[in-house]
């Protein structure tokens, strides 16, 4: 897309970036863009964040890049802490225990990237901090192979993709645990079943929406939910089942329920949704269906 002089200025007087047209340079705009967005964002209650479960900290000097992964982790209720460079890593490192620190390799060069990182590594040997992932452009096998040598846990190219590489990275490398409310499992790389405990407050509802958009963002597009534990259904959360199926058919995938009692069966007609949403006796059963 072509962009003229007086779009350019426009665009420039609404992100309040101040830059002469004239001198303007591809990263200018991109910036631009980037403060546009951030307007626009203030102003939507969508745009409110959930505290996150753990500390990510971003050591990356491309806004670009941090803007794209901040709005990523924001999706699936995670704030990130940003750095920019070595100093300011190491200064918040100073500050609190991080359970993943993600290092762009060239800070601006490799040099700083590899300091950081052998501090890193030091710190998890003192058990200050976790998982360590390395992201670069780079295919320079030698300086991948000694990034591995130092002990990261993870590199990954920077591709067009690279955001949900990480995510995934993340929420694959965190123990399964039982919850409260509910226990997850992934059935294959495309599929995940959710063992239901409890569907009866805001609380679990809102858990569960937003562990099932961690999973969709990892890609694991189809959701199974085994309901064999609920008992007591209210029928105030049936539109949740609504949201979940969207979520899930905007990713091209399927949301199925398995073992529903008759209180969530009789909710579903009620709303209309029987029709919609897939029900099975068994979690295989559900599996085979998205396998055909």
């Amino acid at each position: 897309m072509e962009i003229n002089n007086e779009q350019l200025q426009k665009l420039f007087e609404l992100s309040g970036l101040n830059v002469e047209i004239s001198d303007a340079v591809c990263e200018d705009i991109n910036k631009a863009l980037i403060l546009i967005e951030r307007k626009i964002d203030s102003f939507a209650s969508d745009s409110l964040t959930v505290p996150a479960e753990f500390n990510i900290l971003i050591v990356d000097d491309l806004e670009l890049s941090i803007f794209q992964f901040n709005q990523l982790l924001k999706k699936v209720g995670i704030v990130p802490t940003v750095a920019r460079n070595k100093v300011e890593a190491l200064a918040e490192l100073k500050k609190k225990k991080f359970d993943y620190i993600v290092v762009d390799l060239f800070l601006p060069d490799a040099q700083d990237g590899i300091e950081l990182i052998d501090e890193c590594i030091k710190l998890r040997d003192a058990k200050k901090t976790n998982k360590i992932i390395v992201m670069s452009g780079t295919d320079d096998k030698n300086l991948i192979e000694k990034c591995y040598k130092l002990g990261i846990d993870e590199f990954v190219p920077k591709s067009s993709n690279w955001h949900d590489q990480i995510l995934k990275f993340i929420t694959n490398s965190l123990t399964s645990k039982q919850h409260e409310d509910f226990f997850k499992y992934s059935i294959n790389d495309n599929i995940c079943c959710y063992t239901i405990n409890k569907f009866n407050s805001r609380k679990h509802i809102d858990a569960l929406i937003k562990d099932v958009t961690t999973s969709l963002y990892t890609g694991h597009t189809n959701i199974i939910f085994n309901m064999e534990n609920v008992k007591i259904f209210d029928d105030e959360y049936t539109s949740t089942f609504a949201t979940l199926f969207k979520m899930c058919d905007e990713k091209d995938g399927k949301f199925m329920l398995v073992k529903i009692s008759d209180s969530v069966k009789n909710a579903l007609a009620d709303a209309f949704l029987d029709t919609l949403i897939p029900t099975f006796t068994s979690v295989d059963a559900a599996v085979s269906k998205i396998e055909q």
